[in-house]
């Protein structure tokens, strides 16, 4: 049984997936040349180089590729895995009138219905998250056209809590152990940090390994998930998305009228604690109904943006 958190009453609105928007939680992989986001939110294209005797056009690096299992309890190596999952749409419920609002997104009032004039507006409830604390996770659809209109996904995910904070929200430490880094305490070493160093002839200290990184790729530490600060993205069939490692995210949601492929790539050991850790949320006792996705469609079953970028009468 996964291990169990309490959750509060919050609906979320859903956001324009971009890599601004984004980036504290891994990587969106687009053409930017289709890019949704406006002109003024896109970040500087991944650099480019002509390919294929000169019929192509190749971005490099788009996708930041993590593999920290060797901070795993285990020390089991990893390998690169490719699977794909056959992702059916999901079961929405009527949206019913609520007095829950999300914490960041306030001001949105969900039950005006001018925003979505004769379309659909119905609720996804979130049971479930999952983290892969070691590798990143890279979903990759296929067969679904930028412009389909009857089916899209949603890009569920939330920040981590410091460990602190999740021992007072569950009452009990934090379900998974932090990774024990064992400190150098050489005569070497200690001199090592004096600069100018007596071994190289550095005058700063070397970044350490994680400054390295990019923000996404950087171990999340043991927390919780923070549920307050939930959030949902719509991604169009022309986006890629990959999780940062550790990064708290619900099961892929299709939405709409048929199932989507998509090809997953990520590391893995075997090791079951150490590849995925999931947690339940379960509403509570006072919650009206727990966490969930307000998912709001046009006439034509396209699903509409609420917050963040182009948000509120814009459609994808």
């Amino acid at each position: 049984m996964p291990t169990s958190m309490p959750c509060p009453s919050i609906r979320i609105p859903i956001e324009l997936l971009t890599q601004s928007s984004f980036a504290q939680f891994g990587t969106v992989i687009e053409n930017p040349a289709h890019s949704n986001a406006p002109r003024s939110q896109r970040l500087p294209p991944p650099d480019a180089v002509s390919a294929n005797q000169g019929t192509a056009l190749k971005f490099l690096d788009v996708a930041h590729m993590s593999n920290l299992y060797n901070l795993a309890p285990s020390k089991k190596p990893a390998r690169a895995v490719m699977n794909m999952f056959v992702c059916a749409p999901r079961d929405l419920r009527p949206h019913e009138p609520s007095e829950s609002m999300p914490s960041s997104w306030g001001d949105i009032d969900f039950d005006d219905d001018d925003d979505y004039g004769d379309g659909d507006r119905q609720l996804f409830d979130v049971q479930i998250l999952e983290r892969h604390p070691f590798t990143t996770q890279t979903f990759i659809p296929m067969g679904l056209s930028q412009t389909d209109r009857h089916t899209q996904y949603l890009v569920i995910v939330a920040p981590t809590l410091p460990a602190s904070a999740s021992r007072r929200n569950t009452g009990r430490p934090p379900p998974y152990p932090t990774p024990n880094i064992k400190k150098q305490k050489s005569i070497k070493d200690i001199f090592a940090r004096a600069r100018p160093s007596p071994f190289t002839n550095e005058a700063a200290p070397p970044p350490g390994t994680f400054s390295r990184l990019h923000p996404s790729q950087r171990p999340k530490g043991p927390g919780l998930p923070d549920l307050k600060n939930l959030r949902a993205f719509v991604a169009t069939g022309n986006q890629a998305v990959t999780y940062g490692a550790g990064t708290w995210h619900a099961p892929m949601v299709v939405v709409g009228d048929r199932p989507v492929d998509f090809v997953v790539v990520q590391f893995a050991n075997g090791v079951g604690i150490e590849d995925c850790q999931e947690i339940t949320l379960v509403p509570d006792k006072d919650a009206e109904e727990g966490i969930a996705i307000q998912v709001d469609s046009d006439s034509a079953g396209r699903v509409l943006v609420k917050a963040g970028v182009r948000s509120v009468k814009a459609k994808l």
